[in-house]
């Protein structure tokens, strides 16, 4: 994910063809796998470590020699990936507690 956020610019193409797209969906999968490797951190800790994720890659992003714009609706949309994400657990975790396995 390092790869992505911190190439230059000029060498970006592929991925979903918006761009807050894409860091919703990075972030949900990021979601997922970190609640997998670390099943006991909960809700706020989990959405403070995503949040603190997303600033800082925008806050690299915004250095001069990294030639990116650092911009606040990429935060956002990182934090709509992640409460998409920790939503799908959740409704994961629901059929999983309700039986509804196939």
């Amino acid at each position: 994910m390092a790869w992505f956020a911190f190439r230059p610019a000029a060498t970006i193409e592929g991925g979903l063809p918006w761009d807050k797209a894409n860091h919703a969906v990075a972030f949900l999968t990021w979601t997922v796998l970190a609640a997998c490797g670390w099943p006991r951190n909960g809700l706020v800790r989990s959405a403070a470590i995503m949040l603190g994720a997303g600033i800082a890659i925008e806050l690299i992003q915004g250095l001069p020699a990294v030639g990116r714009d650092a911009d606040v609706w990429d935060v956002v949309a990182d934090m709509v990936g992640f409460a998409l994400g920790w939503g799908l657990l959740t409704a994961m975790q629901l059929r999983n507690r309700l039986g509804l396995r196939e």
